[in-house]
């Protein structure tokens, strides 16, 4: 599955919380013009969006810009995608860029989400906790645990205490 946003028509803004000076699309702009203004923020169902590798900025019917998406920061109750556009030679750049917009549909919502044909092999990769198994998954099924267990030993002398400390400490938690 991958997240497509849709922009609007261009307009210049200031204050914005990702520091841009527009958000929509206009004819000509860049893969990365369009990337800056199409990764943020909306409103996002935050682990439907967290979960999708690859997003597509879509303007005036086509594809303008194709990223791997690496993560979302929030922005009050909205979301920006974090990652990098991707570049001629990888196979989703080459599917989509300039082409009619795959996911097109007649929803007034920006942020759609969808599956793409050619992203399939593209997300076999190696679980995160190093084991070398492979999954289209950060983890696979059962190895975030694995991963965190690890740590908790290795940092926290097996104290999952000291860990909820330490991020406690890191990351205060609002009076109750």
């Amino acid at each position: 599955m991958a997240v497509r946003i849709k922009l609007g028509d261009f307009q210049s803004i200031s204050g914005d919380c990702l520091g841009r000076n527009y958000i929509g699309c206009f004819p000509r702009m860049s893969e990365d013009e369009a990337w800056q203004a199409g990764r943020g923020v909306w409103k996002m169902n935050r682990s439907r969006a967290a979960a999708e590798r690859f997003a597509l900025v879509a303007g005036m019917g086509k594809v303008l810009a194709v990223a791997e998406v690496e993560g979302l920061t929030q922005h009050g109750d909205r979301f920006a995608l974090e990652g990098h556009p991707l570049t001629a030679g990888h196979p989703l750049h080459d599917a989509y860029i300039g082409r009619p917009d795959p996911l097109a549909n007649q929803s007034q919502n920006s942020v759609t989400y969808g599956s793409l044909p050619e992203e399939g092999p593209l997300l076999i990769r190696p679980c995160a906790c190093g084991c070398g198994q492979e999954t289209a998954r950060d983890f696979a099924q059962g190895h975030d645990m694995k991963a965190v267990q690890q740590r908790v030993r290795e940092y926290f002398g097996g104290s999952v205490l000291a860990l909820v400390r330490w991020i406690d400490s890191a990351h205060p938690r609002p009076a109750r």
